[in-house]
């Protein structure tokens, strides 16, 4: 138990240092270079998304996404250790440090950078590679130990697809969000193909409530888009603590 815990902070440490440094300084400076790109193309006639984008980019201060990405580790890591899947938290973390600040960047210029999503897809596939090696090593027959395969390529094609053809009407979904709820699928498809459906449902549930009482305090109109990246990410984290307990 105490390798396994130490392995699991050096992760984390590792995760944190990355989300503290070069994560966060990269979304600071995509704003910052959205914002000035805009200024010159469309002088006085920036998007309001990105007008608010100003306003909000502290969100992307190192020591708040430092804070944020700890808060969402603690509770990963909680959750793992207490199934006695320790495993899982190493899994974990490193998806949980490039999507906390991809969630955040699209919370404030209702963007996800390819360069912070990227890392969060690769880790997804690591993490897929490791589940059939570890049913491998077992002793699981070549045919079961495919399975976690089979269901994140299945999900990451359904859940991809189905946002893409989303994404092709007046929706509010974004090609950055069809990224997203790909890499979901991607990385909870081996959990289960129930599992990332799960998440991006409740993400897309929570965006909706968001929408409503964003309307009721008179923050948003029926026509005003919100960033659905954050909520995308909270559900697909609850169906992953979900699936892991």
């Amino acid at each position: 138990m105490p390798l396994t815990l130490l392995l699991v902070l050096v992760v984390l440490a590792v995760c944190a240092a990355t989300v503290h440094g070069p994560a966060s300084r990269y979304a600071r400076g995509y704003v910052n270079a959205l914002l000035v790109e805009t200024a010159v193309q469309e002088p006085g006639a920036q998007p309001p998304a990105l007008r608010a984008a100003a306003r909000r980019r502290a969100l992307l201060r190192a020591g708040r996404q430092t804070a944020l990405f700890l808060l969402a580790a603690l509770g990963a890591c909680t959750a793992a250790l207490w199934a006695g899947r320790w495993h899982e938290a190493v899994l974990v973390l490193p998806v949980l440090a490039a999507l906390t600040v991809a969630g955040s960047t699209d919370a404030v210029c209702h963007r996800l950078p390819n360069r912070l999503l990227g890392p969060a897809a690769l880790w997804a596939a690591v993490c897929v590679v490791v589940d059939v090696l570890a049913r491998l090593a077992a002793g699981t027959g070549p045919a079961q130990a495919l399975l976690p395969l089979a269901g994140a390529l299945g999900a990451a094609a359904g859940l991809g697809g189905a946002t893409l053809l989303l994404a092709l009407v007046p929706s509010g979904i974004g090609m950055g969000d069809v990224k997203l709820c790909a890499i979901t699928g991607l990385w909870l498809g081996r959990l289960g193909w129930a599992v990332p459906v799960a998440g991006v449902v409740a993400g897309l549930l929570l965006a909706g409530l968001a929408a409503i009482v964003l309307m009721v305090l008179r923050r948003a109109q029926r026509d005003t888009m919100i960033a659905m990246g954050p909520y995308l990410v909270a559900g697909a984290c609850a169906a992953w603590v979900l699936a892991v307990l």
